[in-house]
C-alpha cells in the first residue's frame, strides 16, 4: 500500500511541476531540452521518501526497494501513456519526444530513468524510520 500511496504522491506532485515547465517554457530563450525530464527526479525523491517513510521501514534496504518499487510503478504507468496515448505525453511534456535525435535517443532517456531510479531509492533511504 505504501507504494501505492508513494506513486499516488509522485503522480501529484509531477503535475504541478509541468504544469509550471509549461507555463514558464513560453518565457525561457530556449524551452526544451532535458529540463522537463529533469523535472522527475525531485518527484520521484519525493514519491520514493514517502513510501519508505509510509511503510515504517527501519532497515535502509526495505526503505529502497520501497523507492525502487515506486520508480518501477511510474515507469509503467509513464511507458503504458508512451505507448498508448503519445499524444499526451507529448502534451504534457513538451519536446520529449524531440529530445535527441533517434540514435542518442534511447541513451538519454534509458539514463535518465536510471537517474529516477538512483533518486528514488535514495529517497526512500532518507526517508526510512530511523527511530
Amino acid at each position: 500500500m505504501a507504494i501505492l500511496t508513494g506513486g499516488l504522491i509522485g503522480l501529484g506532485l509531477m503535475v504541478p511541476l509541468m504544469l509550471l515547465w509549461r507555463g514558464l517554457a513560453g518565457t525561457l530563450p530556449e524551452p526544451g531540452g532535458l529540463w522537463p525530464a529533469l523535472l522527475t527526479l525531485p518527484t520521484l525523491f519525493a514519491a520514493g521518501w514517502s513510501a519508505a517513510a509510509l511503510s515504517g521501514a527501519t532497515r535502509r534496504r526495505v526503505a529502497a526497494l520501497h523507492g525502487v518499487g515506486v520508480w518501477a510503478l511510474l515507469l509503467v504507468a509513464v511507458a503504458a501513456s508512451a505507448i498508448f496515448a503519445p499524444g499526451a505525453v507529448d502534451r504534457a511534456i513538451p519536446g520529449l519526444s524531440a529530445l535527441t535525435p533517434v540514435g542518442n535517443g534511447d541513451l538519454v532517456l534509458g539514463t535518465l530513468a536510471l537517474a529516477g531510479l538512483c533518486a528514488a531509492a535514495l529517497g526512500a533511504s532518507l526517508g526510512m524510520d530511523d527511530s
